[in-house]
């Protein structure tokens, strides 16, 4: 106990930090050692599952559509990514129309319960006969469940 008296403040510093290592192994020990939870926890509970064959269909749809090259759609926690190119030539107001489209083909369920995110794209090739440049459209948009419509970037 001499000891103590004599060092008294070391031994408040040591004892703080014997709190703190304490603290900290309790933090990391959570963190290290948790339940198994996806990385969204328990967000995505009770929500509709988009089903495969929904999204094949949806797929096949929109390649059938004129101007249309690739169709390629994600899920991703809450939000449905759906990625369309178009072939060089096609109007922009055409290709948000087909984007738009795809919304109709999803249950009702499975729209409240997601954001929609569309990636348009045109798939322009370079003319290597002339210097300039060619670029097609790049359009972002989303769907919130508590919106009708598609929000698109400026365009």
């Amino acid at each position: 106990m001499n000891v103590i008296k004599r060092h008294k403040g070391l031994a408040i510093v040591g004892g703080l930090t014997l709190i703190l290592m304490i603290v900290m192994f309790a933090i990391f020990a959570k963190m290290i050692f948790s339940n198994g939870d996806s990385e969204y926890g328990q967000r995505l509970q009770g929500i509709a599952k988009v089903s495969k064959s929904t999204t094949n269909e949806i797929i096949n749809e929109t390649k059938g559509q004129d101007g249309v090259e690739n169709v390629k759609i994600r899920t991703q926690g809450k939000i449905i990514y759906t990625t369309i190119t178009f072939k060089e030539g096609t109007n922009l107001d055409k290709a948000k129309e087909i984007a738009s489209n795809t919304i109709a083909k999803y249950e009702e369920k499975i729209l409240k319960d997601y954001d929609l995110g569309f990636f348009l794209k045109e798939n322009v090739k370079d003319n290597e006969e002339t210097d300039v440049i060619e670029t097609g459209f790049i359009v972002a948009g989303t769907k919130h469940p508590d919106n009708d419509n598609i929000t698109w970037t400026k365009s």
